[in-house]
């Protein structure tokens, strides 16, 4: 399968080619570069990959976070109740949110609640080791969807 945005390679015009397949084998070709220019090349690559990383780790792959049981319509904090016992908080549409557990968002932060509630009772979570605190509703609207961290995920 070809995607659309890509030609195919012409080794005539490229100095290094590398494939990644989604098992995440890899497949070079140098062409008649030199390979001490292609490993320098490729040095630059990661400086610049690790550069431009956010300050939070990866999401596992697709495969290994489970998809978030919420639909797209936007949670209502008026009318939300909290269960502070079971941790629980269900916003005014209905939809429940397991507060105990730990939420992983589309740019790979983790996110928990730590028992306060904003101005319109919706539960305030930190990401960042802290550093950033927001209403539920306001993460699920710019970073969502949202996915539970479970045992085992990276």
């Amino acid at each position: 399968m070809t995607h659309p945005d890509y030609r195919f390679v012409d080794m005539g015009e490229q100095q290094l080619v590398v494939l990644v397949d989604g098992e995440g084998r890899l497949e070079m070709h140098t062409g008649k570069v030199c390979t001490m220019r292609a490993a320098d090349l490729l040095e630059k690559l990661a400086a610049r990959l690790r550069a431009s990383h956010p300050p939070f780790r990866c999401l596992p792959s697709a495969a290994a976070v489970p998809t978030a049981e919420r639909p797209d319509e936007l949670l209502l904090a008026e009318g939300g109740r909290l269960d502070r016992t079971a941790s629980v908080w269900t916003d005014g549409r209905g939809h429940v949110w397991d507060l105990s557990l730990t939420w992983v968002d589309t740019m790979g932060a983790e996110w928990r609640w730590y028992g306060s509630l904003d101005s319109n009772g919706a539960p305030l979570l930190r990401a960042n080791n802290g550093a950033t605190v927001q209403a539920l509703d306001v993460v699920r609207a710019l970073y969502g969807p949202l996915a539970p961290v479970t045992e085992g995920a990276a």
